[in-house]
């Protein structure tokens, strides 16, 4: 008679267990969010500025995105400008699929010298890894040319 009371007791909490396991599993899964894809489509030049711009390639929103665009070298490298963007007032902090956003170095300063730089930009979401690429260009005056 106790064993089977036991034995009751026993299977009675051993279900419950598996329901809480199963709910807490459930919602542990629930939370995590879909890896998307981040491409750098466009490096370009301009009067005083280089944009950049990504593309969300993948099949979910990217969230949290950070962008950064770093121009060095110049003669006697005086041209050192690095912006970091991750989602100002000003501008979105998520690309939807297949859309873009661009970014450009005027907020950190103008460029303005002569001779040969590197370009390097990157970016990265909470659900994307981060992707770098790395152009070369020559400043003259203030104009930007990128020489890939």
């Amino acid at each position: 008679m106790i064993q089977k009371k036991n034995l009751r007791k026993a299977s009675g909490l051993s279900i419950i267990l598996m329901l809480v396991c199963l709910a807490v599993g459930t919602s542990c899964t629930a939370t995590q969010q879909t890896p998307t894809i981040l491409d750098i489509t466009a490096v370009k030049g301009g009067f005083g500025k280089v944009s950049v711009t990504v593309k969300n390639i993948g099949n979910s929103t990217a969230e949290n995105i950070t962008m950064t665009i770093s121009v060095k070298g110049g003669i006697l490298n005086r041209i050192n400008i690095t912006k970091v963007c991750n989602g100002c007032g000003n501008c979105s902090n998520s690309i939807q699929p297949n859309a873009t956003k661009t970014e450009s170095t005027l907020e950190a300063g103008r460029i303005m010298g002569f001779g040969p730089i590197i370009i390097t930009a990157s970016a990265e979401a909470l659900n994307a890894a981060r992707v770098n690429k790395t152009v070369n260009g020559f400043v003259l005056g203030f104009l930007v040319i990128i020489t890939k």
